[in-house]
């Protein structure tokens, strides 16, 4: 809170668990994305909740999970344009990470300890350069380092 109240970080928090993620999720993007036209940022962190609620809710056969996903696919489009817009503007080195915190079954629920539900996947992203290699496999406690060193590397 003291680097908060300093200025040094901003906090934004929305209630998808009151309001819906599909309207809050919408929110943060075009939050994320106000920010990014206002000023830059050495790390920042960006959660678009409807999929995962939506996997819990009606698993992952039907239409609601493809309409979400579809949803959250256009909020982080919307998101990584503006992070192009300063890497080709601004001369700003980018790395974007999405990953998720578990897997789902078909039929939705949650808290399982099956393999696939154990699951998670990460992807990788910048605007104008190649990114190292990661691991295969990667352990959840592993990911912070890894992209702590990924930033290093950026100019």
């Amino acid at each position: 809170m003291e680097q908060q109240f300093a200025g040094l970080h901003h906090v934004i928090v929305r209630d998808g668990e009151t309001l819906g993620y599909e309207r809050i999720d919408a929110e943060i993007a075009s939050i994320a994305t106000a920010v990014l036209r206002q000023k830059g940022f050495d790390a920042g962190f960006v959660y678009f909740g409807e999929i995962d609620d939506v996997g819990h809710i009606f698993g992952l056969a039907g239409d609601e999970y493809r309409d979400a996903i579809r949803r959250v696919d256009a909020h982080v489009k919307k998101v990584l344009s503006e992070v192009s817009r300063r890497s080709d503007e601004l001369g700003e080195d980018w790395l974007v990470v999405i990953t998720t915190d578990h897997g789902h079954l078909d039929e939705g629920g949650h808290c399982g300890t099956t393999d696939r539900e154990r699951e998670s996947w990460t992807i990788r992203w910048s605007p104008h350069r190649e990114l190292a290699e990661w691991p295969e496999e990667i352990a959840p406690h592993e990911l912070a380092e890894l992209m702590l060193v990924e930033r290093r590397t950026l100019r």
